[in-house]
């Protein structure tokens, strides 16, 4: 989470921002990079919780 979701959000706003041909429009990635984040923490935690729940033989 903490090396891809800046990259990621870096990458995504630059390239929006050179689709629509507007500097201001590659800020998006401030937006972007708690949403990834976050959902990478989801992901995180939920495959902790589970890998716990189950048992194995």
């Amino acid at each position: 989470m903490i090396a891809i979701a800046p990259f990621l959000s870096f990458s995504i706003g630059l390239t929006y921002a050179f689709i629509v041909r507007n500097g201001w429009a590659g800020l998006i990635m401030w937006v972007l990079f708690p949403i990834i984040f976050i959902l990478g923490l989801i992901v995180l935690l939920v495959g902790v919780i589970k890998e716990k729940g189950t048992e194995t033989m």
